[in-house]
């Protein structure tokens, strides 16, 4: 798979010999739509992120990053652009311009520049530097770019939308269709912030205190007690991921800012295609725990705005024997599948071919969904190799998105959150088909 993983590290995990790092405290994390990059510094855990008296934020472009990517200040403008237009924040970014000398480093200034081969042979293409207070207010921040993201053609819009996701900390997201999952794929595929990312920023940079919405508390818990980084996911009627949370030490979890609607919760592990080496900080003091995916107990919940809905319970236990890993689509009929780590894109209107493959797939027996009443399946299921497949008809009228594809095994439930992004048909966009 032609993927690259990119990867973001904070100054605390730079310079841990300037910084009190304590690990073995027993807090609990607060967990917040997303992940953001949360660290212990002098005992005390920190969710990272900007005052509001920072904004805009202002940055300076290195020259050689221009020369490399004549776009590039275009591409984070519109990066900017897309952030801040994230409705009832604070957020806003002002470019410097190019300037020559620019580099990473703690300097009092906001750079983009580039790596120097910084991450030959790591397969890292970008990495953004946070530096921060001991209140966990971030005081600067440095994205740097490697060479090999453009000389591999990788999609470099969706690079730096991603890396000023890291700047105004956020960690990464086990969702496949977040800007903020760690993996770029090639190409120039269009580049949009899911809901999880827009959540996630709402919940840290809301105007308002609280944040609007609903609030979904509760605990994930297996046969050893309570799951520490298990992906708890609030799912609408329609199978769109509107938001995600890790659970904490104890197996706790805190979903902010859920618009009003109806969802049901369930929480799966961190055990592939993203794992906790993922991720950044304290998330990175968890295990791999692996266990069946499960839905909250009580069914369906309606939310609305301002309330809080508690004790929601989330039963992890058992033993895991099926993990989908990879989607693809293809038209129907061809013989060419090709699968990845990676959200299928589809269009509205269409009709093709998904197969998603993984662990502990049975031949005649594993069989996946996708719980969107735009999509019917119009195919018997086929089965090859560690993968399965089937020819769906998606609705012109299925709203633009990131859909979650249900894999089944028998007894066995498993999801791949995010794994589908929907676009509008072609027509609606005025393209005609060939």
């Amino acid at each position: 798979m032609a993927l690259t993983l990119h990867f973001s590290r904070s100054a605390m995990s730079l310079h841990r010999n300037l910084l009190l790092l304590v690990l073995a405290g027993a807090l609990a994390a607060p967990a917040f739509g997303a992940a953001r990059l949360t660290y212990y510094n002098n005992g005390v855990l920190i969710p990272v992120a900007w005052p509001d008296s920072s904004f805009p934020i202002r940055y300076a472009i290195d020259r050689r990053v221009v020369q490399a990517v004549p776009q590039v200040a275009a591409m984070l403008d519109r990066a900017a652009k897309d952030w801040s237009a994230i409705p009832d924040t604070n957020l806003g970014f002002q470019s410097l311009g190019t300037v020559d000398g620019a580099s990473a480093g703690k300097d009092g200034h906001n750079t983009v520049s580039m790596a120097d081969d910084l991450f030959a042979d790591q397969k890292f293409i970008a990495l953004t530097t946070n530096w921060y207070d001991d209140e966990g207010r971030i005081i600067e921040s440095d994205m740097q770019i490697d060479p090999s993201a453009v000389s591999g053609g990788y999609n470099v819009q969706q690079l730096v939308e991603h890396e000023m996701g890291h700047i105004l900390g956020l960690d990464h997201s086990a969702v496949l269709s977040s800007i903020m999952y760690p993996y770029v794929g090639t190409g120039a595929n269009a580049v949009t912030l899911d809901s999880d990312d827009r959540i996630a920023i709402s919940s840290a940079y809301a105007k308002a205190r609280p944040a609007a919405g609903g609030t979904l508390e509760g605990r994930v818990y297996g046969d050893s007690g309570g799951i520490f980084a298990a992906q708890v996911v609030a799912v609408n009627d329609q199978g769109q991921a509107v938001a995600t949370a890790l659970s904490d030490k104890a197996g706790n979890f805190t979903l902010p800012g859920i618009p009003d609607g109806t969802y049901r919760i369930y929480a799966e592990p961190l055990d592939g295609p993203f794992n906790v080496q993922n991720l950044a900080g304290f998330w990175q003091s968890a295990k791999v725990t692996s266990f069946p995916t499960h839905y909250a107990d009580g069914g369906p919940l309606r939310v609305e705005s301002g309330h809080i809905y508690g004790n929601i319970s989330v039963n992890g236990s058992g033993v895991v024997t099926l993990n989908p890993k990879w989607i693809g689509a293809w038209a129907p009929g061809s013989d060419s599948a090709s699968l990845q780590a990676m959200p299928a894109i589809l269009h509205a209107g269409s009709t093709t071919t998904l197969g998603v493959g993984g662990d502990g797939f049975i031949s005649g027996m594993t069989t996946f969904d996708v719980p969107s009443s735009g999509f019917h399946r119009i195919s018997d299921f086929k089965w090859a190799g560690n993968y399965v497949s089937a020819t769906f008809q998606i609705d012109a009228s299925t709203p633009a998105g990131s859909l979650v594809v249900m894999v089944k095994s028998g007894n066995d439930t498993a999801a791949l959150t995010g794994a589908l992004r929907i676009e509008p048909s072609l027509r609606t966009r005025g393209v005609k088909k060939g």
